[in-house]
């Protein structure tokens, strides 16, 4: 995961399970190293801070957290991402598989798995796929395709890195109401 390090500009797009058209998105991924190099996380948005125009997010707008962390027991990457705007957590477990990082889980009979792909220097692709069947056949769900955002310059506002921000904030979300008085 670490060659993915930096910040991402993503084009994505859904495909809904019903057949109608795909829906297109844009945003950004910024991925880190964290806890003395132990992890990986990244910070997932969509809209990209710049799609905001200032405006706060709003609920429906995706926003996540991902932490990846090296199990040497299993040999392999034990994997969480938490959505904030649908409330998703979601436990998975990756290695690299060819030229592919997968990431896999069961979930009853449905089977997940994403997946890093066409990973370059400058570029990636990365897709989340379900199964209904054992593995015998998979269904695009998402699919992102992602290009290296341009170097800012360092003195720039808007050069602050998302990662580093992640845990220098001000304060609570409003999101957490009294739930933000546990930690204070």
């Amino acid at each position: 995961f670490g060659r993915l390090g930096g910040l991402w500009e993503t084009q994505i797009t859904y495909y809904p399970p019903d057949g109608s058209p795909p829906r297109h998105a844009e945003g950004e991924w910024e991925f880190g190293y964290a806890l003395e190099g132990r992890a990986v996380i990244d910070v997932w948005q969509v809209p990209g801070r710049g799609g905001l125009d200032g405006e706060p997010r709003s609920p429906d707008h995706e926003c996540g957290l991902c932490v990846r962390i090296w199990d040497p027991r299993l040999q392999l990457w034990r994997f969480t991402f938490h959505g904030t705007a649908r409330g998703l957590v979601v436990h998975l477990f990756a290695r690299q598989i060819g030229d592919e990082i997968v990431m896999e889980r069961a979930e009853g009979a449905q089977l997940i798995r994403w997946v890093f792909s066409d990973i370059h220097a400058e570029s990636f692709l990365w897709r989340s796929e379900t199964s209904h069947d054992g593995g015998h056949s998979w269904r695009l769900e998402q699919e992102v395709r992602a290009r290296r955002a341009p170097r800012m310059d360092a003195s720039s506002p808007d050069a602050r890195s998302e990662l580093a921000g992640v845990l220098a904030v001000a304060g609570p979300h409003s999101s957490l109401g009294d739930q933000a008085l546990v930690f204070d």
